[in-house]
């Protein structure tokens, strides 16, 4: 199944430090200017967490086979550089099916983010150990149902809006304000209103730690000059401006 050209266009910063110049679906809201309460105002930003800056900020986004290709370009970082960069590997189903033969940096990468796009367009997801291969089974996702991946469940990744969570601290579908991303430029020009929602988890995430999905490797090199290397943050939940992003009964 070939990858829709809007999710092609948010992801070709990925290899660069360049931010996309591609308009995101915002699920048919529009980003808000920057507010002057910044949190302060209960009745717009709801409660916070814990104390100011008091939860560690991390970011992940799609492993693109594509990336590693040119080993010399690709996206390195911690742990992956002690993967050799001239080896690869096979991945499989959990039904023992082949899926394909990649770079070993890549299924490391694809391991880690959870998500990822193989070199032919397909959209894929961890699913668990296995005894096949890498030692990771994956699977092929519907690209018109999960185009930037899946997150808990069936819960589809929104660049930008998903977070990754601790479930016993923060409820899976949990709509939040993070004060530090109001008003924060975005790589496709918008500005963001601070509102994320819990959308996925992983067995690294505990307690006061989230992730920031932000779809490509451009994108997160792109906010962390936005951010000026903030790292800590305060989320607040029961926003009354982040209750468009509850999920409907």
């Amino acid at each position: 199944m070939r990858v829709p050209l809007a999710v092609i266009a948010i992801l070709v910063a990925a290899g660069s430090v360049r931010a996309d110049d591609s308009k995101l679906a915002k699920e048919d809201v529009q980003l808000q200017a920057k507010s002057t309460f910044r949190g302060k105002n209960k009745l717009c930003c709801g409660y916070p967490l814990v104390d100011e800056l008091g939860w560690a900020l991390r970011f992940y986004w799609l492993a693109l086979e594509s990336d590693y290709q040119d080993m010399a370009a690709s996206p390195r970082a911690g742990r992956k550089e002690k993967v050799r960069s001239d080896t690869w590997t096979e991945l499989y189903t959990r039904e023992g099916f082949f899926f394909g033969r990649v770079p070993e940096r890549f299924a490391w990468s694809l391991r880690m983010e959870g998500s990822g796009i193989m070199m032919d367009g397909r959209i894929v997801n961890t699913k668990g150990k296995c005894g096949f291969g890498y030692g990771t089974c994956f699977e092929q996702l519907d690209v018109k149902e999960h185009p930037f991946g899946r997150g808990a469940g069936p819960r589809p990744l929104v660049p930008f809006k998903s977070v990754a969570v601790d479930p016993t601290v923060i409820a899976i579908g949990e709509p939040l304000y993070i004060p530090e991303f109001d008003g924060l430029p975005l790589p496709d020009g918008s500005i963001h209103d601070g509102c994320v929602r819990a959308d996925d988890t992983g067995g690294g995430i505990k307690q006061r730690k989230m992730d920031f999905f932000v779809a490509s490797y451009g994108n997160f090199r792109f906010l962390l000059d936005q951010l000026l290397n903030v790292s800590w943050m305060t989320p607040h939940i029961e926003s009354p401006r982040c209750e468009y992003m509850r999920d409907a009964d």
